[in-house]
């Protein structure tokens, strides 16, 4: 080729690389105009052209089968007019033509016949719901109140079933909130924000209606990824690039640490309250959702699983956690099916030399039988739903050194009890599980206790034969916590004290430590709970904030007096001067806890106490608040709670107008009744003392009278709501007979009863209250007020006397044994 020739052609060349070149690089700077407009949901057929691969596995998964239209395809119950007796009532299920019909008791008790509009997941139960409150005018995509049926489907049985709630052993009244159309079964408040995707509950507050919509009915595509439309504009450029600032335009779940995934799935599998609306996949969760930590009875008292927790509070508090390990390392995230089958799923990472776990000389068990399954030992399993068994992932090394120590379970034991042992006990409950066996012996099944015992020590006995080296634990947080969940001597306090600080243990852990030491008063407790301010994790030092809050009112309590004033002022200060800056925390969570705790110091110590940047943030931050409880304004709790938040801005009338709707919402809560006649007896005081500053003239006589008639009218409304307040808490007690830690339920029924002058009943309500929580100062105050009353100051004097013990330079305190010395 001649060498003009070539020279051409490689200018050419040349040119053309440096266009191309030139184009690639503009494009991928063109990117960078991110497109910052609202992603929107699509819907799953949106995704499923692009993504075949995923769509296929996906369907028929759980997450495909969370919820459905009730027809022939979905329905896996029989209906072909069959029966079901629970507690003496006669359940009918049939089909009226296309219809699925359920004929059962409704929300005023009677029998009545109700279409199952939608079925609620496929194995190993199926679920029915009811759409009992349509309004009028909700259109064709909208759904009115959902009730789930507690009449279930046992998939693998093939039978009809009655689903009883947990530690429920009776009937359940149509009044029960825990009846199919009360409030814990309704779909809308409850259950649609997991099996559905982009809900949007729509409640009215005014009508306490529904009008609730979702993008798509199951839990889908965007659920996990978040709203696609963005990635589906990017997918559609006429460019070889993604956004380099926006990605692919989904949700990043594939970060170098497991948190983003982790919590992605969390926002569902876990038990929580939600504090913000809209979250979306790869969000931080304690923005959006406050985590139940480990306390009784949703935990055993070292972390265990005792009821539904979901999985994520049990996961963060494991090694494999805390060492990157993600869900999708063992579930295919589209599938949901285990990667792997058998010992498998564990050995395909713990790869050790000579294949040290999946052998006899490890779990000395034979193989191929219950024992030698690695979640055998380190993911029991307990059944919930009477037929759902969920497996505990902490991923812990049974200890039955603790269970000796303790009383807290272990996954020996638990395959190793056997009812056999046992002498024959027509009375006693059926024992189909270990929880079952564990509850018995807390219930004061004696014979039961020495059962689990005797295993405990023979299981104990094996691990010190087998795993010597194991019983100097490296997890030292499980012990710690244990000791400290069992009591409240000054020991475990200190026990409890240490785990606070200790910041090698998991944030769960730490701020479960805080949560149980808010019964001390005590100024290491208080500390601990300053100190809990500075830790990195949200859940703490939400958690430390609840002691903070107590402190609070206590100091409040101490400005009563004038001795005190000026101490307890300096004292508040102090606090807000701590919790000034939370308000601007990077964490919703921590500044939506920080303004609900500083609302209750008086507004003059805040205003002086913060600065102006300060108040503004504080002000941002309590209308964050403020946000939190209207996204979960159809609970009658957080109608409660804005009534609350409204007293404190001197709103009356818009307080009483939210304890009405609480009662619309829930009629048979006990609370806004009992709250709505303190803000009407606050109103009429209003009246009374207006009427004391009216002058005596004739011509204001009429006026006087019209309010003298409203204070009157205000006065029978009051005893009307206490009556009827009463009733509810008497109901409540009967149905709390078998439930521990109803310590606050029975102070509030000795209250009421006091109110209606039953003082045998008060006291023995305030002894209950004081039996189940020895050291809570309200309790101890309750009961030397109660005999002060009677005149029985001896007995008064016993309960004053562990008060001042606690607080010795407490006012209150000092002025009730003056009363009961008969000084006063």
């Amino acid at each position: 080729m001649p060498i003009l020739q070539f020279r051409f052609y490689l200018l050419i060349a040349l040119l053309t690389a440096v266009t191309a070149g030139g184009y690639l690089f503009l494009d991928w700077r063109g990117s960078a105009r991110a497109l910052d407009h609202p992603r929107n949901y699509v819907g799953r057929d949106a995704c499923i052209s692009c993504h075949q691969e995923q769509a296929d596995l996906f369907h028929g998964s759980h997450h495909d089968k969370a919820m459905d239209l009730a027809s022939d395809q979905t329905v896996l119950a029989n209906f072909d007019n069959q029966e079901l007796e629970h507690f003496g009532i006669v359940s009918k299920m049939y089909r009226d033509g296309k219809k699925f019909m359920v004929r059962t008791d409704g929300p005023d008790g009677n029998l009545a016949d109700f279409e199952v509009k939608y079925v609620f997941g496929y194995h190993p139960l199926q679920q029915y719901m009811v759409e009992i409150d349509r309004p009028a005018d909700a259109k064709e995509n909208e759904i009115g109140r959902v009730q789930v049926l507690r009449i279930s489907w046992d998939v693998e049985k093939k039978k009809w079933f009655y689903l009883m709630p947990p530690d429920v052993s009776t009937a359940l009244e149509h009044t029960d909130p825990l009846h199919w159309t009360g409030s814990t079964q309704n779909w809308n408040a409850s259950c649609a924000y997991c099996h559905s995707t982009n809900l949007k509950k729509n409640f009215d507050p005014i009508t306490a209606h529904y009008k609730t919509t979702f993008q798509d009915i199951d839990v889908s595509c965007e659920a996990c990824h978040g709203p696609g439309s963005l990635h589906i504009e990017l997918a559609n450029r006429k460019s070889p690039f993604w956004d380099r600032n926006h990605g692919f335009g989904l949700a990043r779940l594939k970060t170098e640490t497991n948190k983003a995934q982790v919590e992605t799935c969390a926002q569902c599998h876990s038990r929580r309250n939600g504090i913000a609306d809209n979250f979306q996949g790869g969000c931080n969760y304690d923005d959006f959702f406050s985590l139940q930590l480990l306390t009784d009875p949703i935990y055993h008292h070292d972390g265990q699983i005792r009821d539904e927790n979901f999985v994520y509070g049990s996961f963060i508090q494991s090694r494999m956690y805390h060492n990157g390990i993600r869900c999708s390392d063992c579930h295919d995230p589209h599938s949901l099916k285990l990667k792997h089958e058998g010992n498998m799923v564990c050995t395909s990472c713990h790869q050790h030399p000579s294949g040290k776990y999946d052998t006899v000389s490890h779990h000395h068990h034979t193989p191929g039988k219950p024992g030698s399954f690695c979640v055998d030992c380190h993911m029991p399993e307990t059944t919930y739903m009477m037929c759902d068994p969920r497996r505990d992932h902490s991923f812990r090394v049974p200890r039955p050194d603790l269970s000796v120590k303790f009383d807290t379970p272990n996954a020996c034991t638990g395959c190793h009890l056997d009812e056999k042992k046992l002498t024959a006990n027509p009375e006693r409950k059926p024992l189909t599980q270990y929880l079952d066996w564990i509850l018995a012996a807390k219930s004061g099944d004696a014979e039961i206790k020495v059962e689990i015992d005797r295993v405990d020590e023979e299981m104990l006995a094996s691990i010190r034969k087998w795993y010597p080296e194991q019983l100097d634990p490296k997890s030292k947080y499980y012990d710690q916590l244990t000791m400290g969940q069992l009591g409240r001597e000054a020991a475990q306090l200190q026990t409890l004290l240490s785990l606070a600080k200790d910041r090698t243990a998991p944030a769960i852990f730490r701020a479960s430590a805080l949560d149980v030491i808010g019964y001390d008063r005590g100024p290491e407790s208080l500390q601990a709970a300053i100190d809990g301010l500075n830790d990195p994790e949200p859940k703490v030092v939400a958690a430390a904030m609840i002691r903070i809050d107590q402190e609070i009112n206590a100091q409040i309590g101490k400005r009563n007096h004038p001795a005190s004033a000026s101490l307890a002022n300096e004292e508040l200060q102090k606090i807000t001067k701590l919790l000034s800056n939370l308000t601007a925390a990077e964490s919703r969570r921590v500044r939506i806890e920080a303004a609900r705790v500083l609302l209750g110091i008086p507004m003059t110590i805040r205003v002086e106490a913060l600065t102006n940047r300060q108040q503004t943030d504080f002000e941002n931050a309590l209308t964050e608040y403020r946000e939190y409880l209207l996204s979960e304004q159809d609970r009658a709790p957080f109608q409660m709670s804005l009534a609350s938040l409204a007293e404190m801005n001197g709103g009356l009338d818009q307080a009483a107008n939210h304890y009405r709707t609480a009662m619309k919402i829930d009629p048979n809560l006990a609370g806004p009744r009992a709250n709505l006649a303190n803000v009407l007896e606050s109103q009429g005081s209003m009246l009374l003392e207006q009427l004391g500053q009216e002058n005596q003239q004739a011509d204001q006589e009429p006026y006087r009278n019209r309010v003298k008639t409203q204070i009157e009218q205000i006065r029978n409304q009051v005893d009307k709501l206490r009556r009827e307040e009463h009733v509810l808490l008497a109901k409540d007690i009967e149905r709390a007979a078998e439930i521990p830690g109803t310590h606050a339920l029975h102070y509030q029924y000795a209250m009421s009863c006091y109110l209606q002058k039953d003082l045998p009943a008060c006291e023995k309500h305030l002894l209950e209250a004081n039996r189940q929580e020895a050291n809570e100062p309200t309790y101890l105050v309750g009961l030397a007020s109660y005999y002060l009353h009677v005149n029985q100051n001896e007995e008064a004097k016993k309960f004053i006397a562990k008060l001042i013990k606690m607080e010795p330079d407490n006012i209150d305190y000092q002025n009730l044994r003056k009363q009961a010395d008969g000084q006063n």
